[in-house]
């Protein structure tokens, strides 16, 4: 029978490897992906959009916004191709498929 102290080390993981497993698990990736929207979204559409936009959810490549007003809203339908370019350049390619404004 294999001693405590042996069985102990032989779980022992790298940390990295440790966040590296739980960044590939889609739930996290989602979070994080959220998160870097919010944080960044100033620098993203630039200051005036952020003003009257916000991002409210992120899920399966697909990014709600909250608009302030309705004239934001038509006019971030109008502007939805150069957003997703934007948010594409930002976080890659794939990332945010589609944009729902509210």
């Amino acid at each position: 029978m294999r001693s405590p102290a042996t069985y102990r080390s032989n779980r022992i993981r790298r940390i990295d490897d440790i966040l590296a497993s739980l960044l590939r698990q889609k739930r996290w990736r989602n979070g994080l992906l959220y998160a870097r929207i919010y944080q960044d979204w100033p620098q993203i559409v630039g200051k005036e959009i952020s003003s009257h936009a916000t991002p409210a959810h992120f899920s399966r490549g697909r990014l709600d916004i909250a608009c302030d007003h309705d004239v934001w809203r038509a006019e971030l339908q109008f502007l939805k191709p150069e957003l997703l370019a934007r948010l594409t350049e930002a976080l890659g390619e794939g990332v945010v498929k589609d944009i729902w404004l509210k």
